[in-house]
């Protein structure tokens, strides 16, 4: 029977949003020894767990990842640096040759699986993204981010690495979400307890969401099909709730739930004059050097289609969503709501304040 009970695991970025779920998953479905290797600290929230073992350590330094991988079965490589506001070189060391350092350890120790933690913005060409399979989208000849670029120089490397020694794959989600984000919620409801969130654009663009779970669900899944014979070897996938979402009517309900004035009843901001500002920014962030909040692939990212046919996932993983949409986005709003909210100087209900 297919399955992670009894293996031995690594999992990099252990620590982070994903990484953490990941690893609390796969000692619930029996793994023998999960290996959390991250920069950063034991998470405080951690389960007590005989089999996990919190690593910390740097994964551009090839000494620490090749002790860290030692008698792997598989290694989930999660860890990465997100976001657009770091330096060229970070983003590089961390995603391409921290991915490197990956890749040289498995094959050193003879380690025979290698999930990769992948990203559709590799795919990212600025266009909109309605409803495409994996086989539609290709790298594109430009990137969009750094992020991007060097995930995808990373995701190249490690699935043209794929052979019978060791068998790779690449699993994205779409928008991932849920319980312990600090990064794409946090953000946004942060800006709506500020009273400053506003719609981009119309409003009504699609988008595909992954809740944590059914990621995970899909990254265990790829430790499956890595097997002689599989249509999955060496291949990207994109994992999500199936389907679409219009993207600022679910985020306008978390906004809401948190006892926040609703963005629809806000002025919205039209694409042309975002854009117009975000090259600004650009330019600003240029002469003091420094990063914008606002730029033009944000404004891009929220007024675009992206969503994404899940069937590949479906026919070769065997893919099919733990929990609908509504459960997860239920199931992180009462966290947000519960856990989150209460750490905030925004209380139970909009300051009403404007910028």
């Amino acid at each position: 029977m297919p399955g992670v009970a009894g293996i031995k695991a690594v999992v990099t970025g252990g620590s982070g949003f994903v990484g953490q779920r990941l690893v609390e998953l796969l000692v619930e479905r029996g793994a023998a020894r999960v290996v959390s290797f991250d920069v950063a600290d034991k998470p405080k929230d951690a389960i007590n767990d005989d089999r996990i073992v919190y690593v910390k350590g740097d994964i551009t330094d090839y000494n620490q990842v090749l002790a860290a991988l030692d008698g792997a079965d598989c290694v989930w490589h999660i860890a990465a640096l997100v976001g657009p506001f770091h330096d060229r070189s970070k983003y590089i060391a961390v995603n391409y040759h921290g991915s490197i350092n990956v890749l040289k350890a498995c094959r050193k120790h003879g380690i025979k699986k290698l999930v990769m933690s992948g990203s559709p913005s590799t795919r990212f060409d600025g266009n909109d993204i309605d409803g495409l399979t994996e086989a539609q989208l290709k790298y594109p000849k430009k990137y969009l981010q750094l992020y991007a670029e060097t995930k995808a120089l990373a995701e190249q490397e490690i699935l043209a690495a794929c052979c019978d020694e060791l068998q790779t794959i690449s699993i994205a989600p779409h928008q991932v979400y849920g319980p312990r984000d600090s990064l794409f919620l946090v953000n946004l409801l942060t800006v709506a307890g500020q009273g400053r969130l506003r719609i981009f654009g119309k409003g009504d663009n699609k988008c595909s969401f992954t809740y944590v779970d059914n990621y995970c669900h899909g990254l265990i899944l790829g430790y499956d099909a890595l097997r002689p014979g599989s249509p999955a070897l060496g291949k990207f996938y994109i994992v999500t709730d199936g389907g679409y979402q219009i993207f600022w009517k679910v985020l306008d309900h978390a906004v809401v739930a948190m006892g926040f004035t609703s963005i629809w009843t806000k002025t919205k901001l039209p694409y042309l004059l975002l854009m117009v500002l975000a090259y600004i920014c650009n330019v600003i962030g240029f002469l003091l050097r420094t990063k914008m909040r606002l730029n033009p692939f944000n404004v891009k990212m929220l007024t675009i289609h992206r969503w994404f046919n899940i069937d590949a996932a479906t026919k070769d993983l065997g893919y099919k969503p733990l929990y609908t949409f509504d459960q997860g986005w239920d199931t992180t709003c009462e966290w947000f709501k519960t856990v989150w909210l209460p750490t905030t100087p925004y209380g139970k209900a909009d300051q009403g304040k404007e910028d």
